[in-house]
């Protein structure tokens, strides 16, 4: 554009020509001219206000999730930023694209010890892949635009950008831009070659997907991967939604909580293939051991590792690899479908007779099956309320597009085990450990229209860490489910406690009535306390068209399955 604009103006010109079609915030000082811009310039931009900046952050981040782009958010000053911290920490550790727009004061007061300003660069520079002062109006669309490529490139995350109110107020001619599109690197034939000799001269191969961004194109060859090589696949902690976990190749879910058949799995594997997984402590959790790089031997496993993952420093981090390779894994999948068909293409005329091998790594899919369904299927759950027949009912009354989210606490155990996921990006759950995260994230899936009413499941402790944002959802005319475990306790950090010094300190919980509480933000609500109870709630909550409210009454002893 040719005619000067404000500060304020261009930045909600480059956000609507980026695409964007939602904007969190939580209005206050330094980011008014921004709403006003975005309000008056770029109403296709929905702009959701919330009531603390963790929820705004938090759908922010769900929204970069799900969508692949990043979610934006803007915080006002210090205290509105400063906010953020845990969302911005919780994009890094989940590989979330998102960008987070502070208001500044005036760059006359830098140095000053300005009204409600605070030295950015040093409070986000360990959270964020890239923290950035914008310095001149004209620059605004160069600086969003090398935001959202920081965002969404290699291993993708969190990026803050900040703009000084006299910034905002400056006029300038500043260039109209497109979002930038992601890099992709192509993976080299011969690696790929090199990936399948290794799978078919493999008798007990595990291939392990992991991390974000991934396309129906990928998910898709992950598919055709598994069934032609004859290879069971396992998912990094909480992204189990990366495959059809009714699949006759689906083994399974690393991390806390990782089925005993499954550790020693990877105690007895000769392949691993980890393909855009993170190999960190949370993903290397051994079976009944709270204790993370007790699943394979760091810093070399025994058996061979492959590891691909688009971020550079995540490869021969904790564990050195036999073969590494910085490329996205769709990537490699596409190569390894193409020498597959090229494959059976040539022997098509040979016999059918499967060697050896390939008879025991079909045997090894079938058997890793077998102890994947004996796991969903076993287990006790004490107590009036069976959770799950709860998750089986939920997962029978929900369509398969639906986004479940959970924030953290042994309540979450339970849909781990016990709902399983069919599609791809219908699963949100921080790694960080955030509690608080599970409805905030729910309404950023309703905001992104991912699905007609996702899902939120909470304990007591974790919903009420930011249960204000159920009036933000009513506010929104947003239609969600929010499901309250309520065993008045935070429960997981007491079985920490009993387990370590067979006491607690701290963790009993007061009652909270639910019902009350949602009904008062304008939300339809129920309370269960007995398993046949679930099913007439669920019904009229689903039915409701707008905020539903469900609380299960639990035993105040009750947190993760018991092995039966």
């Amino acid at each position: 554009m040719t005619n000067p604009r404000s500060g304020a103006d261009i930045l909600a010109d480059t956000l609507a020509e980026f695409g964007v079609r939602v904007v969190t915030h939580v209005p206050g000082e330094g980011i008014l001219e921004i709403l006003d811009a975005l309000a008056s310039r770029a109403p296709q931009i929905r702009l959701a206000s919330f009531r603390h900046e963790a929820g705004m952050a938090f759908a922010a981040q769900a929204i970069g999730q799900l969508s692949g782009t990043p979610g934006i958010c803007l915080a006002a000053r210090a205290p509105g930023a400063l906010n953020t911290c845990l969302a911005l920490h919780t994009a890094d550790t989940d590989s979330a694209p998102m960008i987070l727009i502070i208001g500044q004061a005036p760059t006359e007061t830098a140095e000053r010890e300005a009204f409600l300003g605070n030295e950015f660069h040093a409070a986000f520079g360990p959270l964020a892949k890239w923290v950035a002062q914008i310095p001149d109006a004209a620059r605004i669309p160069e600086f969003l635009s090398r935001a959202w490529h920081t965002a969404i490139s290699g291993k993708p995350g969190p990026v803050v950008l900040v703009l000084p109110e006299d910034v905002s107020l400056q006029q300038k001619v500043a260039p109209s831009l497109c979002a930038p599109r992601r890099a992709v690197a192509s993976v080299d034939m011969a690696d790929a070659h090199a990936i399948a000799e290794a799978l078919s001269r493999s008798e007990r191969p595990i291939v392990w997907v992991g991390g974000t961004g991934w396309t129906s194109q990928g998910i898709g060859d992950l598919v055709k991967v598994a069934e032609r090589y004859q290879v069971p696949v396992v998912t990094s902690y909480r992204r189990r939604d990366l495959m059809d976990n009714g699949h006759s190749h689906f083994g399974g879910e690393v991390g806390i909580g990782i089925a005993a058949p499954l550790a020693r799995r990877f105690e007895a594997a000769d392949l691993v293939l980890v393909l855009g997984a993170r190999m960190g402590e949370l993903n290397t959790f051994g079976a009944n051991v709270f204790k993370g790089f007790s699943l394979l031997r760091p810093p070399k496993p025994a058996c061979k590792l492959i590891h691909v993952h688009p971020g550079e420093g995540e490869l021969n981090n904790a564990y050195q690899a036999d073969l590494a390779i910085c490329a996205r894994p769709e990537a490699v999948l596409a190569a390894l479908v193409l020498i597959a068909d090229e494959r059976r293409g040539r022997d098509a005329s040979c016999t059918d007779t499967p060697s050896a091998t390939e008879i025991a790594r079909s045997t090894w899919v079938a058997s890793t099956r077998r102890e994947r369904a004996q796991f969903v299927a076993t287990g006790e759950c004490p107590g009036p309320v069976d959770l799950r027949a709860v998750y089986a009912h939920l997962r029978e009354r929900l369509p398969d597009e639906t986004v479940v989210t959970s924030g953290a606490g042994a309540y979450a155990m339970w849909p781990q085990r016990y709902f399983p996921h069919r599609l791809p990006n219908t699963q949100l759950g921080p790694k960080s450990g955030a509690m608080g995260y599970g409805l905030a994230a729910a309404i950023g899936a309703a905001l992104q229209g991912s699905c007609d009413r996702p899902v939120a499941i909470a304990g007591d402790g974790c919903f009420l860490m930011h249960g204000e944002e159920l009036e933000s959802a009513v506010r929104l005319g947003l239609r969600l489910l929010v499901l309250v475990a309520n065993n008045r306790a935070y429960g997981a950090i007491r079985a920490s406690q009993q387990r370590m010094f067979g006491r607690e300190v701290g963790t009993r919980l007061g009652s909270v009535d639910f019902v009350a509480y949602a009904t008062s933000f304008g939300a339809m609500a129920w309370r269960v306390t007995a398993t046949d109870e679930f099913a007439p709630a669920l019904d009229a909550a689903l039915s409701h068209d707008g905020v539903s409210l469900i609380e299960l009454v639990l035993p105040d002893t009750l947190t993760k399955p018991v092995q039966s």
